[in-house]
């Protein structure tokens, strides 16, 4: 993987902003959790990094480079396994 630099992102969803001001950055080969209740965000804060959700407000870069959504999921899926499951899919 690649070093991950998140700055002031922002996730609304009509007049409500669900995520506010996230700054991140992840090293290479680090690894990080999220912990929080349920509603607080954990989610869509990973699906914005991984490219499946757009974001309202600041930037997103991976190895140095500010990305776009397709990029980012495009660049986690060719160069990662990765298994999303979404609530009640039944999976």
């Amino acid at each position: 993987m690649a070093q991950i630099d998140c700055r002031k992102i922002v996730k609304t969803f009509g007049p409500h902003a669900v995520v506010r001001d996230i700054d991140l950055h992840v090293e290479d080969k680090e690894f990080v959790v999220f912990l929080g209740p349920s509603g607080c965000g954990k989610s869509t804060i990973l699906r914005m990094i991984a490219g499946l959700e757009d974001i309202s407000g600041g930037e997103i870069a991976i190895g140095g480079q500010v990305t776009r959504p397709a990029a980012r999921a495009a660049s986690f899926c060719a160069g990662e396994s990765i298994v999303l499951r979404q609530a009640g899919s039944g999976g």
